[in-house]
């Protein structure tokens, strides 16, 4: 009885590896196709709803970035990768709230109080607002950037993070990461390369949960 036990166990962690690799090939083969179903998912309403938790705060953080470019409202935020930014979350208020278009309006609205510091976003949630970031000592930068470019790009030196701006004299979205500043971006562009790098991202998370699969352990 125990061999046979043993015998199922080993067939079952079989079928496993052959479904995990069967998804991973499925992910390389339609790579382009998923691409454009996810950035067409998340210009929808509806798609925003059936979208992977994952990826449903790009939609929520799109949504308020366009209202501020539309309105001019000043905005910092910033989406911590794989370097912790505990120590830039420490200066502001924690918040710990789910993403969503109301929350970062709200931040950001000229009236309140926490509207001129950073938004951080850590593991799909905002974690903090209100939070002070270091500037950069860039002397060659043209003097019609503001703080808030100058705190992006300062943090982009020391972080991998990326550090998105909407400036409230122009209304024009940046980009701050690897200590380069991409201004004049369009909200289409900054919201495919969201996506593409949180795609990314889960995809390596995918292919290394495949690297070391976990063999069945049966039970005496």
């Amino acid at each position: 009885a125990f061999a046979n036990f043993l015998k199922l166990g080993a067939t079952v962690w079989l079928l496993q590896q052959f479904w995990l690799a069967g998804i991973l090939l499925l992910i390389v083969v339609f790579q382009p196709e998923i691409r454009v179903a996810l950035a067409n998912i998340g210009s929808n309403p509806l798609g925003r709803i059936l979208m992977p938790q994952e990826y449903k705060f790009i939609a929520e953080l799109m949504e308020s970035i366009k209202f501020a470019v539309e309105k001019k409202f000043g905005m910092l935020v910033v989406l911590e990768q794989d370097m912790g930014l505990r120590d830039i979350v420490d200066t502001g208020v924690r918040i710990n709230g789910e993403v969503s278009r109301e929350l970062i309006l709200t931040i950001f609205h000229p009236n309140t109080h926490l509207h001129d510091g950073a938004l951080v976003i850590a593991s799909n949630r905002v974690v903090a607002a209100g939070c002070i970031l270091p500037l950069t000592e860039q002397q060659e930068l043209s003097k019609i950037l503001g703080m808030r470019h100058r705190a992006a790009l300062g943090l982009s030196e020391m972080v991998d993070a990326i550090i998105v701006t909407v400036s409230e004299e122009t209304g024009l979205i940046s980009i701050a990461r690897n200590g380069k500043l991409q201004q004049a971006v369009e909200p289409k562009d900054l919201e495919d390369m969201l996506y593409q790098l949180y795609r990314s991202k889960a995809e390596k998370t995918l292919l290394r949960k495949g690297e070391r699969p976990q063999q069945p352990t049966p039970q005496a």
